[in-house]
């Protein structure tokens, strides 16, 4: 089953495939976990519940991938909800884009 995302800014609607039942109760039980924290401030809940981040860790949870965020662990967080702590809460491996290019062996050249 697929479902219908339009675009801002953009005319044309494209189609994203249904992520799975997995992943929706993954999603669900990550949601559930940041509505429960009282780290967090309601705002900081509210944003990343609008975003593609809870999405991102149930996905990443659900099959079993590594997440690669710009973002750092923040354990006294209370105005954002970090990617990498919502990793950490379910055991979802969650780098940093640095990391992941070391870990790939990637090498740049800025020789002529």
């Amino acid at each position: 089953m697929n479902f219908q995302i339009g675009c801002k800014g953009h005319r044309q609607i494209f189609f994203v495939p249904s992520l799975g039942q997995t992943v929706t109760d993954a999603y669900r039980e990550v949601m559930r976990w940041v509505y429960a924290n009282d780290q967090f401030a309601i705002q900081a809940k509210n944003e990343f519940s609008q975003g593609a981040d809870g999405w991102l860790v149930a996905y990443a949870r659900a099959h079993d991938v590594m997440l690669v965020t710009l973002e750092r662990y923040a354990p006294e967080a209370r105005s954002k909800v970090p990617l990498p702590n919502v990793c950490r809460q379910f055991g979802v491996p969650c780098i940093d884009t640095f990391e992941m290019l070391r870990r790939l062996g990637a090498r740049f050249d800025w020789r002529p």
